[in-house]
């Protein structure tokens, strides 16, 4: 007789799944409770992740890894101490000065608007197809100034979140501490037999993310920078707001640029036409360096992914979960593609 059949059928149940289950349940539960303070604990790990080889590679070379942590934590420092003091003030300054000149430029929008009306009324146009154009400018009248309110009553909260990010170091620091331990733990969770696979493919998804994050963060570093230099060389007031805007987009690979541009040149427009012109230059001859020149230098093919795979995983991002959905959208490929690659090779030869 089967052993299974005389035990009593509460002890046949997998305990240790339905806690595991219900701790995971419950632990999803609670993030969604304090999402809203999620972001700086999100950031420290992130950095962790990519600080933690350099930490490493510190303590081979013979210091001891806290040293190691002191030497990252002080580099973190001096780059908050450079945003704090020298970036966020002018940053503060351009987006009390946009904030002032909107009122106006919405209206200077406005009466642009209200003459092109006119002259296509004007026109002789069928007042049919007159209607349908009247329809859509209104349309799209109120969708502009509605999002450009929604713009200037999201400036304070913005400021107020980018403040609660100081905290990130901290837990990164917290974090690194205890990084072989956290990773102990994370090994132990699969059992024994399979935890050199799991680690060989762990180091994969690793590798690849890494590799991706670091290049993309250094282009997109280089290309704000270039730009920010650039529109401020032709005259733009903006000059740091449009290259963080340009630099922040550009972590989207093909559309990125694309969506940097378009609020950039609007700023350039409340200057005048020649000046959106000049900095739309800008920004093309920016870009055209960085897709034959920074690029393939920093990070070549990164991901392994064809640009029509990237594409699509770009859309679907944005469709799922909008600016972080994009953001997120190529790196989340790019492990896609190493785990499918994983349980192919599994598939076709067992033995390995």
């Amino acid at each position: 007789m089967d052993a299974n059949i005389s035990r009593p059928y509460w002890k046949n149940i997998p305990w240790k799944w339905l806690f595991g289950v219900a701790c995971l349940v419950l632990g999803i539960l609670l993030l969604l409770k304090v999402k809203t303070i999620l972001g700086p604990f999100v950031m420290g790990f992130l950095l962790a992740y990519l600080m933690n080889p350099f930490v490493d590679g510190l303590e081979k070379q013979g210091i001891s890894r806290n040293k190691a942590i002191a030497v990252v934590f002080i580099v973190i420092l001096i780059i908050i101490a450079l945003a704090v003091f020298l970036i966020l003030p002018i940053v503060y300054t351009e987006l009390g000065k946009l904030v002032s000149i909107l009122p106006a430029t919405i209206q200077t929008i406005n009466e642009e608007i209200e003459k092109f009306r006119n002259h296509f009324k004007a026109s002789g146009l069928p007042d049919r197809v007159a209607m349908v154009i009247d329809q859509h400018l209104g349309q799209g009248e109120i969708i502009l100034a509605d999002r450009l309110n929604k713009v200037i009553a999201g400036l304070p909260g913005l400021l107020s979140t980018v403040t609660l990010y100081i905290l990130s170091p901290v837990i990164t620091i917290y974090l690194l501490a205890d990084w072989k331990k956290i990773s102990i733990r994370f090994y132990r969770l699969v059992p024994q037999r399979q935890r050199m696979e799991w680690r060989r493919l762990w180091q994969d998804i690793s590798h690849t993310v890494r590799r991706f994050v670091r290049g993309d963060l250094a282009v997109a570093v280089i290309v704000g920078l270039l730009i920010g230099i650039g529109v401020k060389l032709v005259g733009m007031e903006y000059a740091l707001l449009i290259g963080l805007i340009c630099g922040v987009f550009d972590l989207i690979p093909y559309f990125g640029p694309v969506i940097g541009a378009v609020p950039s040149v609007l700023l350039a427009l409340t200057k005048s036409p020649g000046m959106a012109l000049k900095v739309a230059l800008v920004i093309l001859v920016v870009q055209q360096i960085e897709g034959n020149i920074i690029s393939p230098k920093l990070m070549g093919d990164s991901v392994g992914l064809h640009p029509l795979w990237v594409m699509f995983a770009l859309l679907a991002g944005g469709e799922i979960a909008g600016f972080w959905g994009m953001l997120l959208a190529v790196p989340c490929a790019a492990v896609i593609r190493v785990l499918l690659r994983h349980f192919y090779n599994k598939l076709v030869s067992p033995q390995v």
